[in-house]
């Protein structure tokens, strides 16, 4: 392939021109022609791309005007490629740890995480000098600054980038957006389709990419692959949880008479410890309880030590606890949670 900015591996500059002739021809002839009195119609903008890292959170980012797409290819084991625009509603998972965009120019990007404790705070580029600043909310992780500079291999970036296509700013990359493709259009969400279909993580771009076209204009493959991102990405998403709740009732054992007032006292403490959480910790949180059913916990013989001579330094009890095991649900929608909480990167 060649380095050239606007050549992709799928499609060739013949079906690219005609993408744009398609929706220059859509736009009224009063305003194209007020752009070409004005000097204003440009039918080409640069497509930069910069390495950054090799082994942050950002090893790439792709630029064409005010639009970016961050690119991170050692992430094979998920989504890996995002994107910074406001010319669009950006589909959560598409947005970089989910991190809002404050600000986006030709000049650079400013994105912010919405969480109150966040794994990355906040992130910022400068075009100017190529400077990248990542603040990490956590604070044992220091505020990480570069210089990114020209990548020396483009195909690399476009070929890793799983989740937004690269090809969303080559076909983008013209110098006015009223020009420019965007997501809804039949083609262009089909040419991106067909651009990330095949790569591994991509369900999240098929399913948005085929569900932004009216359902009437896709094939029936189409729509029934679309329908299975959409059942595959809800599983993912969803999430099971089991929780034992202990009801206070339980059978004790001891090895001589006079142990069994401290076995009994032992046996009750051992119960308690078993329940490490409520079902209302996870109701509140919108799981569902979706079954349960009776189970005892028995402990074996345990031994327990008296450093003070007591028992002649210790004595054996075991317990059997009755209680309830809860198995609780809760269905997870298309999108991800952003993975930006400390929680979450522990």
């Amino acid at each position: 392939m060649s380095n050239s900015p606007n050549t992709t591996p799928w499609l060739s500059r013949a079906a690219n021109r005609q993408l744009l002739l398609a929706v220059v021809a859509a736009a009224s002839f009063s305003t194209l022609a007020a752009l070409v009195a004005t000097g204003g119609l440009s039918l080409s903008r640069a497509v930069r791309y910069l390495e950054c890292s090799s082994d942050k959170d950002i090893q790439y980012i792709v630029q064409s005007g005010d639009e970016y797409i961050l690119v991170n290819p050692s992430a094979e084991w998920t989504r890996n490629s995002f994107l910074v625009s406001r010319h669009t509603s950006v589909p959560k998972n598409w947005l970089f740890y989910g991190l809002s965009t404050n600000s986006a120019s030709s000049q650079g990007f400013t994105l912010q995480a919405p969480e109150r404790k966040p794994y990355i705070n906040s992130i910022e580029f400068k075009s100017s000098n190529n400077e990248l600043t990542v603040n990490y909310g956590e604070n044992s992780l220091k505020l990480w600054r570069t210089l990114c500079r020209p990548a020396p291999d483009i195909n690399t970036v476009i070929k890793a980038a799983n989740n937004v296509p690269v090809e969303y700013l080559l076909l983008r990359s013209t110098g006015l957006s009223i020009l420019s493709p965007t997501l809804g259009n039949k083609e262009f969400n089909l040419y991106l389709y067909g651009a990330i279909k095949l790569k591994k993580n991509s369900t999240y771009s098929v399913y948005q990419l085929l569900s932004g076209i009216q359902p009437s204009l896709l094939t029936g493959n189409q729509s029934l692959e679309m329908q299975d991102a959409r059942r595959q990405l809800i599983a993912d998403n969803s999430s099971t949880v089991n929780v034992w709740a202990y009801d206070n009732n339980y059978t004790y054992w001891w090895e001589f008479d006079s142990e069994k007032p401290e076995a009994e006292t032992h046996g009750g403490n051992w119960c308690r410890e078993q329940q490490y959480s409520t079902t209302a910790d996870y109701t509140s949180q919108g799981y569902k309880i979706v079954s349960s059913s009776p189970e005892q916990r028995d402990s074996g013989w345990i031994r327990q030590d008296y450093p003070d001579g007591r028992f002649s330094g210790y004595l054996k009890f075991r317990v059997s606890c009755n209680g309830t095991n809860y198995t609780l649900r809760k269905d997870g929608s298309v999108d991800a949670d952003s993975g930006n909480n400390r929680g979450s990167r522990d």
